[in-house]
């Protein structure tokens, strides 16, 4: 690596201290997302990003990317940051939590809680679920219908007739 790019991953392990070892206590997503928001405010995001934040990672979660890049044929390029954020959610969401997220999500409701707390139980989850809402039109329709009857009725009123429920 450059002077200039060691420099650069000295500045991001002091911005970024956080590592991730694959332990059930640590989430993947908000490890990534705070990845991503580093690396963005770097200005680095696609340039030396993957290599960043793989040097953040311990155990085996580095074995695992190791193994990984060893099983690759000669020559390819390197991940993209999609590429790698795919592989690692892949890898370190398991397929019964994904699940799980998926059930809590379909069963959302307002209920008794304010809109906000909703939006928020609704954002955390949707963060999980990419696959069944992949834009951001689907989600704000999601999250439109399933509010009280009231709330849908009053935004009707502030919108005008641009949208209907």
């Amino acid at each position: 690596m450059s002077s200039k790019g060691l420099m650069k991953l000295d500045k991001f392990t002091r911005l970024f201290p956080i590592h991730f070892s694959g332990a059930p206590s640590e989430d993947p997503h908000d490890y990534l997302d705070h990845c991503y928001d580093v690396l963005s405010n770097m200005g680095m995001f696609e340039f030396n990003g993957v290599d960043f934040v793989v040097f953040q990672m311990t155990s085996s979660t580095k074995r695992w990317w190791k193994d990984h890049m060893w099983s690759r044929p000669a020559g390819l390029l390197p991940h993209t940051w999609d590429q790698f954020s795919q592989l690692f959610m892949e890898k370190f969401i398991p397929f019964t939590l994904k699940e799980e997220y998926h059930m809590q999500f379909e069963h959302l409701q307002q209920g008794s809680i304010n809109v906000t707390q909703y939006e928020t139980q609704f954002m955390d989850l949707a963060r999980h679920i990419v696959i069944l809402l992949p834009t951001e039109s689907k989600r704000v329709r999601r999250l439109i219908d399933v509010l009280t009857f009231s709330i849908r009725v009053q935004m009707d009123k502030e919108t005008g007739d641009d949208i209907s429920f």
